[in-house]
């Protein structure tokens, strides 16, 4: 162990959290969770060879959410007047944490309108975000790109995207993001600088086929009892479009009304 202490740099991935942290903190964000019950989608999984993520199930699901709900299509925008911008269709924001010059690295890129792509193919993109070279992925590319002029400079870049058009915003930051978290001991970030104006974060399915949801969302665009109204939506989708999807037996109308009952009770 050295005797001595000295200063260390900042990394390029460093440096791109720092800007998108600065940012983020100026989003009045709020956070709350939620408990799904998912194990009907569980089995209907098992169908598919090789099986299909998680990751492409919730973004899936989320986007074909997005299209009856336009808050997941929303963002505010300040300038020239305040106002919300909507997008035409979603545009999911996902990180990735990849090794990249030495040291781990947070990247960032977007799926375009994932409501109109199949699972499998969602799935592909997800897989191709994780394990192809980092420099073959555009939005890797732009980030880096961005991250490496000066800093005035890349301020200004980032000022223009965030707050200039809402049709850049939407395209390169996302309409909502969606991650994965490891949920050890169902543990979960308790804050969260996002810039999208609504981010998903799940857990692990259990045994039991419960998944922990953490949601962070804009309070200028979206309200709590606005998140409960998607929740719910997402609920559906995922027992009746996503299991369909995955080749498995949507419950009945009775049995599902039982489930949302049931649901609804275990939420009180």
């Amino acid at each position: 162990m050295p005797w001595f202490s000295r200063y260390v740099p900042l990394s390029l991935p460093r440096l791109w959290l720092r800007e998108g942290a600065y940012f983020g903190s100026k989003v009045p964000t709020v956070g709350g969770t939620a408990l799904f019950k998912v194990k009907a989608v569980a089995e209907a999984r098992r169908n598919q060879r090789p099986a299909i993520s998680w990751g492409a199930i919730m973004l899936k699901a989320i986007a074909l959410v997005g299209q009856r709900q336009p808050e997941l299509r929303r963002c505010y925008m300040p300038w020239p007047w305040a106002h919300f911008y909507e997008h035409p269709h979603c545009v999911a924001s996902v990180l990735v944490e990849r090794q990249w010059q030495g040291e781990h690295a947070v990247f960032g890129d977007q799926i375009t309108a994932p409501e109109q792509k199949s699972l499998r193919e969602i799935d592909q993109t997800l897989r191709r975000l994780r394990e192809a070279p980092v420099e073959t992925i555009g939005g890797f590319r732009r980030l880096i790109r961005f991250t490496r002029l000066p800093p005035p400079l890349r301020r200004l870049m980032w000022r223009v995207v965030l707050y200039g058009s809402g049709r850049l915003r939407s395209s390169y930051v996302g309409t909502f993001g969606v991650n994965s978290i490891p949920s050890y001991g169902r543990g979960f970030p308790t804050q969260s600088a996002a810039i999208p104006s609504i981010c998903f974060f799940y857990g692990s399915a259990e045994a039991n086929g419960d998944m922990p949801i953490q949601i962070f969302f804009d309070h200028r665009v979206i309200d709590g009892v606005t998140v409960r109204r998607l929740l719910f939506d997402l609920f559906v989708v995922l027992r009746s479009d996503i299991i369909a999807e995955l080749g498995g037996e949507p419950p009945t109308r009775e049995t599902f009304i039982a489930e949302v009952i049931a649901e609804l009770k275990a939420e009180r």
